[in-house]
């Protein structure tokens, strides 16, 4: 039983860094609230904890990135920082496409409160996030009205190029499919 109780607290420090620093704190209460004798955990060392903690966050923003492909290309070198504000709390489900629909509702929030560049990047991500719902989650019908030309963005995004300018036009993207066992299908206007 404490082997599962010592299981259980490492993958919550590894995975919550708010819990992890009341733990540095200190390790002799936290693991006693937690059922855990002092002497359990006296050979985990606090930076092997952080360096833990660093490789499965690094880990999820590899499997978010594959996910997210446009929306990864769209922000370049900030997807990583913006994935890293996300990843401070601990992941939205077990799933790697639980993880990415949560990143994409964190860029909506940033998106709301400090902007987000380029614009359309958020587009991007909502019609990521649908296919996700789609193929991952099962959804039998899907349907997303995007302000943005994603077939023109996903274009230019796939041989390489990161367009500059607004490209404000309406997009109409569905996914649907007649059972949960049927092909997936999908239109984008």
């Amino acid at each position: 039983m404490e082997l599962a109780l010592q299981q259980k607290l490492l993958a919550q420090l590894a995975s919550d860094r708010a819990f992890r620093e009341t733990f540095f704190a200190d390790p002799a209460r936290v693991a006693a609230s937690e059922g855990l004798t002092g002497e359990a955990l006296s050979q985990s060392h606090c930076e092997q904890l952080r360096q833990f903690a660093r490789v499965l966050q690094h880990r999820r923003l590899a499997q978010v990135g594959e996910l997210l492909p446009l929306t990864h290309k769209a922000l370049g070198t900030r997807f990583a920082d913006l994935f890293h504000n996300y990843a401070i709390t601990p992941p939205s489900g077990t799933r790697p496409c639980e993880d990415a629909l949560g990143f994409v509702r964190h860029l909506k929030q940033h998106a709301a409160t400090e902007g987000l560049e380029p614009e359309w990047s958020l587009s991007l991500a909502r019609y990521e996030a649908a296919q996700i719902e789609a193929t991952w989650l099962d959804e039998r019908l899907v349907f997303r009205c995007l302000p943005h030309a994603v077939r023109k963005l996903s274009a230019l995004l796939a041989v390489g190029d990161v367009p500059a300018g607004s490209y404000r036009r309406l997009s109409l993207a569905l996914w649907w499919r007649t059972s949960t066992r049927s092909r997936l299908k999908h239109w984008l206007r």
